[in-house]
């Protein structure tokens, strides 16, 4: 090497770059590294990564007890989710989001809120908002109101619909009561009518009762008299 100025044969040299070096492009990927879901797990409701046996997010306070966490899943959901978060292929990874929401259960919910809060890639987010509308947890609709902040459209527009499903999907049941006057079947008014008819007769045996204890006693003064 040497002073470029006093190097005038320096076009001929076959080992020089003459142009700027055109750097690699950089691989669609997370700007974070993988998860150890051996001794780690990801919260379902800001996406955070904690240790695997905490029940409850050190960062947003939520309640993981319910979900278990990926590590304690079998090996092949672990390696999808591995290839989700860390594939330099953007298309490898929404296929493996995909098929974790078709083999996975609620253990998957952190993959997901991780992978659309940190994939560089909007169609990659856009898939895993899909899956966490599809799965509806309650826990999963902090993660996708961030989302709306998304730069893609896409990403928003998938945000809000898995906010509309996990709001319709665990949407109490309104119990509306119907004020009714209730009929009563005719075999009903039949037995009251029955009661009633019944209760006469009774006042009329009464009556007939306390007729003849007045003629006996009448007759009984009578007779005392002769």
């Amino acid at each position: 090497m040497g002073n470029d100025k006093y190097n005038h044969n320096r076009a001929k040299n076959p080992y020089r770059v003459n142009k700027e070096p055109v750097s690699e492009p950089t691989p669609t990927s997370f700007t974070k590294p993988g998860v150890d879901f051996e001794t780690q797990r990801i919260c379902v409701s800001c996406g955070k990564v904690i240790k695997i046996g905490h029940n409850f997010c050190k960062f947003c306070g939520v309640d993981l007890s319910g979900i278990q966490p990926l590590g304690y899943s079998d090996r092949t959901l672990k390696e999808l989710a591995n290839t989700a978060l860390t594939d330099p292929n953007p298309g490898v990874r929404k296929d493996a989001v995909n098929t974790l929401g078709e083999l996975g259960e609620n253990e998957v919910l952190g993959i997901f809120a991780y992978i659309l809060l940190n994939d560089r890639d909007a169609l990659v987010r856009k898939e895993a908002a899909d899956e966490l509308g599809d799965f509806a947890h309650p826990h999963s609709l902090d993660v996708l109101a961030k989302a709306l902040k998304d730069p893609s459209p896409i990403v928003r527009k998938e945000a809000i619909e898995g906010l509309k499903k996990i709001k319709k999907k665990n949407k109490p049941e309104k119990k509306v009561e119907v004020e009714k006057e209730e009929e009563k079947p005719p075999e009903t008014i039949e037995n009251v009518q029955e009661i009633a008819d019944n209760n006469d007769l009774e006042e009329s045996e009464e009556e007939s009762e306390k007729e003849t204890l007045k003629e006996i006693e009448v007759e009984d003064e009578d007779s005392y008299e002769q």
